[in-house]
């Protein structure tokens, strides 16, 4: 007989009641890598509750192999809109009409100077893009309402606004300094523990008003620019534009974990390889001395009132959806309606296969 090892999670394993556990789905860059997915982190709660923040390229095979049904990821709070924080969006929505997500796939995010940069503009882009999508799924599956994305849109330069107050949980949301405006931060509150993520951006006062003695302080910290420059092969100039000019250090980070005294401190969004963590730590030591950890793909944190475990994620490599939360209850009728059907011309060249079923089956 075997037992699980405590040092690492494995798929299924339930949050217990009076905890917050916080997974990394991705902590790279827009260059995603096999082992870093672009930036995206799953929030679960003792109440049942999930919630996606940031969702970027490649981090949906992590959110698959954990284990949790689609039909409970139906919340996703978007930092800001560039690709490496949103690029797997679709594939959440798609694989959410097949695995039982009945309610529609709600999406947060903030407005800009313009409107045709927020995240309203965004959401009817969205909806536009995958209306093939939508429309052929809906001819085979009992999508319920599913198959719907509902966009919030708030204003992105309000500094701590509720955006989202159910079940006992409430998320703030305040601006972030990141390229141009639009992009924000957000804090997760409830039963007495609070989670702060920093999607991308600078030492700014915005962060020190919001996550003062916050218990996961989840921050971005690039490669420092030197090195930054070698790997990517980058004149050192436009490498400190990148590393300084739009995003931050390790220090930086270390700064903001000094001015807001976390419980933890994580750093994030770091383009990691074996030889590049002496120098990401001895960078974020400069500045704070206190707790931190360095996020890899699938790390997990426990947070509970008297400690935060840190732990990894073991998962399968091929995994199969697990069943809907409402696994056994009864499905949505099929409707069709509003669906174009495919044209004679199409069905009638189909070849018909001895004991092959090809009869779409109306539930």
């Amino acid at each position: 007989m075997t037992s699980r090892d405590a040092n690492f999670l494995y798929p299924g394993e339930p949050v217990p009641p009076d905890e917050i556990r916080v997974t990394a789905i991705g902590t790279g860059m827009p260059f995603s890598r096999r082992r870093q997915a672009s930036p995206g982190w799953l929030i679960q709660l003792g109440n049942g509750d999930a919630f996606i923040f940031d969702i970027g390229t490649g981090s949906s095979a992590n959110l698959n192999a954990l284990g949790v049904p689609h039909s409970l990821l139906d919340k996703v709070f978007l930092t800001h809109l560039h690709v490496d924080h949103f690029g797997d969006l679709t594939s959440l929505h798609g694989l959410g009409m097949v695995r039982g997500r009945f309610t529609p796939l709600r999406v947060w995010g903030p407005s800009a100077l313009q409107p045709e940069l927020g995240t309203k503009a965004f959401g009817e882009a969205f909806n536009k893009l995958m209306a093939w999508d939508i429309a052929s799924r809906r001819v085979v599956v009992n999508a319920g309402s599913g198959w719907r994305a509902e966009f919030t849109e708030f204003d992105y330069a309000v500094n701590g606004q509720v955006v989202f107050a159910e079940n006992d949980v409430t998320i703030t949301a305040f601006p972030a300094v990141h390229c141009i405006d639009g992009p924000v931060s957000y804090r997760l509150d409830w039963n007495g523990l609070s989670v702060v993520y920093l999607g991308d951006g600078k030492p700014s006062q915005f962060l020190v008003d919001n996550a003062q003695n916050v218990d996961l302080l989840i921050h971005e910290a690039f490669v420092p620019a030197r090195e930054y420059a070698e790997k990517t092969h980058l004149p050192y100039q436009v490498a400190q534009n990148i590393c300084h000019g739009v995003h931050c250090p390790p220090r930086s980070a270390g700064k903001m974990f000094a001015l807001c005294q976390p419980r933890l401190g994580v750093m994030y969004h770091t383009m990691l390889s074996e030889d590049l963590r002496v120098p990401v730590i001895d960078d974020v030591r400069q500045t704070w001395s206190g707790p931190v950890a360095l996020a890899e793909d699938l790390c997990v944190f426990d947070i509970s009132t008297d400690r935060i475990r840190q732990r990894r994620a073991v998962v399968p490599d091929l995994a199969w959806p697990v069943p809907s939360h409402r696994h056994g209850s009864e499905r949505p009728k099929m409707e069709h309606h509003d669906i174009l059907p495919m044209s004679d011309w199409l069905r009638d060249a189909e070849i018909a296969v001895e004991g092959v079923e090809t009869t779409i089956i109306d539930s």
